[in-house]
């Protein structure tokens, strides 16, 4: 009974920072500000396709989790599941409740104070569920697999990898914006700090 609470306790924790990473995306995304570089991605490729978000992130999510299981299968778990599976939903869900708001009509310093609210929250949120050790999205186990094969500093892998997929983005006419450009800029050493601070359930 013990190891169902603890599980189901580390599971809504999960949930907890995939729901932050959906509400940060939706909040830059109806700003006008730009998403974070995957969802970009993931965004321009949808409307290409001309199907929903959320299926489109589990494709897309499919592709790179082939990687997962040849790299490295430890990262896998439900974690990888739930954010694979829910974090195009939860966008879709909470773009739609910030409709009414019409961000995009704000003027420029309150934008600003979204974006930063917007990063702070996208880097919390992965963060979080990150640190339940119960896997990795496919997109965000990238870099800490190339970082431990290639011995090179997260941070920096992840920046790398995320400039990499903004480029992608704008091929496929995804929402880029200065959010985008900034997320991909400092994604990484946020997720770093917020990974060291924040609380764990082990």
């Amino acid at each position: 009974m013990k190891d169902i609470m603890k599980k189901t306790i580390k599971i809504c924790y999960l949930l907890l920072g995939l729901s932050i990473i959906g509400i940060s995306a939706s909040l830059l995304r109806e700003t006008g500000l730009g998403v974070d570089p995957f969802t970009a991605f993931s965004i321009g490729l949808s409307t290409n396709l001309n199907i929903p978000l959320s299926i489109t992130q589990i494709l897309v999510n499919l592709i790179i989790f082939l990687y997962m299981l040849i790299s490295d299968k430890n990262r896998i778990g439900i974690g990888t599941v739930l954010n694979m599976t829910l974090v195009g939903v939860f966008i879709q869900i909470f773009s739609q409740l910030l409709l009414s708001y019409h961000l995009s009509r704000l003027e420029t310093f309150p934008k600003i104070f979204i974006l930063l609210v917007g990063l702070l929250l996208f880097t919390l949120g992965s963060a979080i569920y990150m640190s339940v050790n119960m896997g990795q999205s496919p997109y965000d186990a990238v870099a800490p697999i190339l970082s431990k094969q290639a011995n090179l500093k997260y941070s920096n892998v992840r920046n790398f990898q995320d400039i990499i997929v903004v480029i992608l983005a704008f091929i496929v006419h995804g929402p880029i914006g200065l959010g985008t450009v900034v997320i991909a800029l400092e994604a990484g050493s946020l997720i770093s700090k917020w990974y060291s601070i924040i609380p764990k359930i082990e």
